[in-house]
């Protein structure tokens, strides 16, 4: 995909990687299922505190798309089979 990729931390928290590329900043947190909501809860949770400056997206096994109006949930499956964050 060409991207440029590091672990974003705000304080003693931390998203898994911002990466970046032509300008453009993403924000992904992985985690295998966010069903259970102390698992949602934890992974959102500085998603919840940033400005939507940057592209949030939550990749998970999940098969129901749990997206918000500011964060993008996709697919393990999905997220390997894409050629670009912006698809």
């Amino acid at each position: 995909m060409g991207y440029e990729v590091s672990v974003f931390r705000k304080e003693k928290q931390e998203i898994d990687f911002i990466a970046l590329k032509k300008a453009k900043e993403y924000l992904v947190q992985v985690a295998y299922s966010v069903a259970e909501d102390s698992t949602y809860e934890r992974e959102m949770a500085l998603f919840n505190t940033l400005d939507n400056s940057r592209r949030k997206i939550l990749i998970t096994t999940d098969p129901v798309d749990i997206s918000t109006s500011t964060v993008q949930h996709i697919t393990l499956q999905k997220f390997l089979e894409m050629e670009d964050l912006e698809n």
